[in-house]
């Protein structure tokens, strides 16, 4: 017992170092980067389930500006327990370097939608440091206080046209398979996720349980194949910021050159769950009309490539991936920090989310979830 507790400590101690390195660098980062002059220490930033997060306030010439750090473990920094490729952070180097000037998808990019600009990637400290887009709301904070349904819809179609011309653009491009090859993260997600939806399905006490965690899993194991087109990875609300200047689009770490239903379903979970979660018409409505938009605005960026990019595929294993996010954050392991925190598993909330989940699992073509691609009249 003595030499657990020992080997715990020194990880943690070995943690610890590590964060302190870390930030000496921030604090002389006019050394890796000499036109910047640190103005403060830096400031950590709450909120990344990842990585940690800094906020560097520096000064160029006589102009004051500020960076963002990111720093990759190698766990998940919010449930350290879950090990995690430190090599994520190269990926999102790659994603932010190819949307900026000169890069294969900066035409994709826009004021109106864009990643942050990449300043430095730092690969032996597993260290990026890049622009600071600012500090306002994710779209999730956004929807809670802002209830214009014609710029909701405008989000939601931005979102949707971004993310479809990306899917365009990117598929069957061998050089994208090679530099965003990311198969380790695929590989926790079906051991951590898509495994565990059986787990869930028996918590829920759901029918056909054993059922719902196969289905899942035979996902789970087509990712691991070579994939169709690059996915963003990780699109859910607190990686899409609603800024003055248009929306940014962070956390490309667990992009990927994958299946398209990774981000659609993704997405349509998540706003589906705020919807869901939020009792008031005003909100359920906000969510409704970026919903809409996005799927709409998705098909019409897809064209004529919808059958051989998405396709009815794409609807059933979007629908799959719906039902297995919705579980794993209402009785999974990613409930806690998140919008059902605290509910029992028998609330009536609760219920009513992993119903719907199981249904998208076990019959994922006769949901009316993702009818705005329009798949039913192609």
């Amino acid at each position: 017992m003595n030499k657990n507790r020992n080997k715990k400590f020194s990880s943690s101690t070995r943690l610890e170092v590590q964060r302190q390195e870390i930030e000496n660098i921030l604090k002389n980062i006019h050394t890796e980067l000499p036109e910047f002059v640190a103005c403060e220490a830096p400031i950590p930033l709450s909120g990344g389930l990842l990585n940690f997060v800094w906020r560097i306030m520096c000064q160029t010439g006589s102009t004051p500006q500020s960076l963002i750090a990111k720093w990759a473990p190698p766990f998940i920094a919010s449930s350290p327990e879950i090990q995690l490729d430190p090599d994520r952070l190269r990926i999102e180097a790659n994603a932010l370097e190819e949307f900026g000037p000169g890069g294969l998808l900066s035409e994709l990019s826009s004021e109106s939608i864009r990643p942050p600009h990449l300043i430095k990637f730092i690969a032996d400290r597993n260290l990026l440091i890049m622009e600071d887009i600012c500090d306002c709301p994710d779209l999730g904070k956004w929807i809670i206080s802002t209830h214009d349904n014609k710029e909701s819809k405008q989000i939601g179609a931005l979102i949707g046209d971004f993310i479809g011309r990306l899917h365009q653009f990117t598929a069957q491009q061998p050089n994208m398979l090679i530099k965003f090859n990311n198969p380790n993260i695929q590989r926790t997600r079906l051991d951590f996720q898509y495994k565990n939806v059986v787990h869930y399905a028996e918590r829920a006490n759901l029918p056909h349980a054993q059922n719902i965690g196969e289905i899942a899993v035979a996902y789970g194991e087509l990712l691991q194949k070579p994939g169709k087109v690059l996915i963003m990875g990780d699109l859910w609300l607190p990686s899409i910021f609603v800024t003055t200047n248009g929306l940014r689009i962070i956390d490309w770490e667990l992009s990927h050159y994958g299946r398209p239903s990774q981000d659609v379903g993704h997405l349509v979970a998540h706003l589906w769950m705020h919807q869901h979660r939020y009792a008031d018409e005003a909100t359920a409505k906000t969510t409704r009309f970026i919903l809409e938009g996005f799927l709409t605005a998705y098909r019409v960026a897809l064209g004529d490539s919808f059958d051989e990019v998405f396709g009815l595929a794409g609807v059933r294993e979007s629908a799959i991936h719906f039902g297995s996010e919705v579980l794993t954050r209402t009785v999974g392991n990613f409930q806690n920090e998140y919008l059902y925190e605290g509910l029992p598993w028998d609330d009536p909330l609760i219920q009513e989310a992993v119903a719907c989940a199981a249904k998208h699992i076990l019959n994922p073509l006769q949901q009316p979830t993702f009818d705005g691609l329009n798949w039913r009249n192609t």
